[in-house]
């Protein structure tokens, strides 16, 4: 796999609150006024209500993937009698301290999803599944609150935990030939689809339309929803797609360049024999695959983040750009795009880790680390006397060569067959979430938007302290979204027209407070040149000058 590729980060959850919100415009957070009770096809649930919104929290999807099913499809869920109380979140999937996690936490018995209801009137209304990113390592549906994108977007919304780290990507040969289909490697989005199926079954007796389901992710979870686009498991369970801060420029490795990267990982567990490594595997402890897997979130330090969806010809049959490119995808609009500065946090992120900011030099080793021979055409490309900083110059590099000469490149094959819809957000002065920063500003980095669209600081477990302009941004965002899961396309009354996405032009719509700028569509060719994109279609594609593994 390629190494540039793994350098992506996406939301690493904390524990949330169970509180249930009830919102008028901003309306404070109110506790649970009752309870409510949900007929599903396993069983009844009792939800809590308020104000008239429903939120059922901690509901089962699928069994817990747990000794015999550890690295196994998900099985259905168990049914039960009398009702399940849906009042309390339940456990996110077991996953490291991290440099954003101060503490590990979660299980392997964790496959739930939380829903929200807004207050609205009578009719069947739209559904948007969130699948939260934390570079497929970190993170949880718990630590985001939906109650408030629910009543701004006028939907349902569902938060989805799936597995993570090796439990939900270990791809080996010797998993794949126990599996009916073959597959390996993609777990995380197995159960993800099972999530879907679920959605599908039960979501209209909770006045949500099965045939009106956007899936949205961030980061890891923005790479997910491109890999169920592309992928035949996932035929008909939604209708529309949002794909947020996806790193999608370099593609997924495939199962013999997943399992080369294994090695430590079954030396440390002792199970390097392949006739007894999937026994060997399921018999060892939760925290011992846990340690093995040695996970980090100084992502330029260790030139990338390992765990991954894998091609393995069934869950994933190939690179997601190719499928888009022939048509061979479940085809619907889609809704992409990413933050203006995205790799500040990655730079914050490794200046805090070494303890300073990044020197010139030191950009110049990591630009040959990634890149190779091609690191004076990147070097030339980025002169250092054009930013402010080092670590600007490589933002810029990770920004433009990552995010959007991917987004270019995936946009571009969908607009082919779909209607697609592209954004840039920027707020300079975005709440600050996950990291302090110490030595840079991450401002328009990865991560700022997700605050805007939830209205909710998925790491503080609190509503942000937004500004009038930060807060009206919010809600616009959150309307977009709203409109596209109800009608797949962004556009609404009242809002700022949205163009849909024409290639030749890279038409993106500047999502942005309006002290700096508000909601424009960009001029014509501005997201090309401002990004660099002709540069990184020629770059890119020449992987031999690229690391592997």
């Amino acid at each position: 796999m390629d190494l540039f590729h793994r350098l992506c980060r996406g939301v690493v959850a904390t524990a949330v609150s169970t509180m249930l919100l009830s919102i008028s415009g901003n309306a404070s957070a109110l506790t649970a006024s009752g309870t409510t009770f949900v007929p599903t096809a396993n069983g009844t649930l009792q939800c809590g209500a308020s104000a008239g919104q429903t939120t059922c929290l901690g509901v089962p999807y699928a069994a817990p993937p747990v000794g015999a099913l550890r690295f196994k499809a998900p099985a259905a869920p168990q049914s039960w009698s009398g009702s399940l109380d849906a009042t309390q979140l339940r456990s996110a999937c077991i996953q490291a301290k991290t440099a954003y996690v101060a503490t590990q936490y979660g299980a392997e018995d964790c496959l739930y999803l939380n829903v929200y209801k807004p207050a609205s009137a009578n009719g069947s209304l739209p559904v948007m599944v969130w699948f939260h990113g934390g570079g497929f390592i970190n993170g949880s549906g718990n630590a985001f609150n939906g109650a408030y994108l629910a009543q701004t977007a006028n939907a349902i919304v569902i938060t989805v935990n799936y597995r993570l780290g090796p439990f939900g990507w270990l791809a080996l040969s010797s998993l794949a030939a126990e599996a009916p289909d073959g597959s390996t490697g993609n777990y995380g989005l197995l159960d993800q689809i099972a999530a879907l199926k679920w959605v599908k079954t039960n979501i209209s007796n909770l006045g949500g339309d099965p045939q009106r389901v956007t899936i949205v992710g961030q980061s890891a979870g923005g790479e997910s929803v491109l890999a169920l686009l592309a992928s035949p498991y996932a035929s008909g369970l939604f209708q529309r797609a949002i794909s947020m801060s996806a790193p999608s420029s370099l593609g997924l490795p495939t199962v013999a360049q997943s399992a080369a990267m294994r090695t430590s990982f079954l030396a440390q567990l002792g199970c390097t024999d392949t006739t007894t490594q999937p026994a060997c595997l399921r018999n060892a402890g939760a925290q011992q695959v846990l340690n093995a897997a040695n996970e980090s979130w100084d992502l330029i330090g260790q030139l990338g983040l390992s765990w991954t969806p894998t091609i393995d010809g069934a869950v994933q049959p190939q690179q997601w750009v190719d499928a888009f490119r022939t048509g061979n995808f479940n085809r619907m609009p889609v809704l992409m795009g990413h933050t203006k500065a995205e790799g500040n946090l990655f730079t914050a992120i490794h200046d805090n880790a070494i303890g300073h900011a990044m020197t010139e030099t030191e950009v110049l080793a990591t630009a040959n680390a990634f890149f190779g021979p091609a690191e004076t055409l990147v070097t030339l490309q980025y002169p250092a006397n054009a930013y402010a900083t080092p670590g600007d110059q490589l933002s810029a590099v990770i920004t433009d060569a990552m995010f959007a000469a991917g987004l270019t490149e995936h946009g571009n094959a969908l607009a082919l067959h779909v209607p697609v819809y592209a954004y840039q957000t920027c707020d300079p002065n975005a709440p600050e979430s996950h990291i302090h920063a110490l030595y840079s500003t991450v401002g328009c980095g990865h991560d700022s938007d997700v605050a805007y669209l939830f209205q909710w600081d998925d790491y503080s477990g609190q509503q942000p302290a937004f500004t009038t302009a930060q807060q009206n941004l919010a809600l616009q965002i959150g309307k977009y979204w709203g409109n596209f899961a109800a009608t797949g396309n962004p556009n609404g009354f009242g809002m700022v027209n949205w163009p849909q996405y024409v290639p030749a032009i890279a038409t993106v719509q500047q999502l942005q407070p309006a002290n700096y700028g508000g909601i424009t569509t960009m001029p014509v060719g501005s997201y090309v040149s401002s990004h660099k994109d002709l540069f990184w279609s020629t770059l890119l594609p020449l992987k031999s000058l690229l690391p592997t593994p």
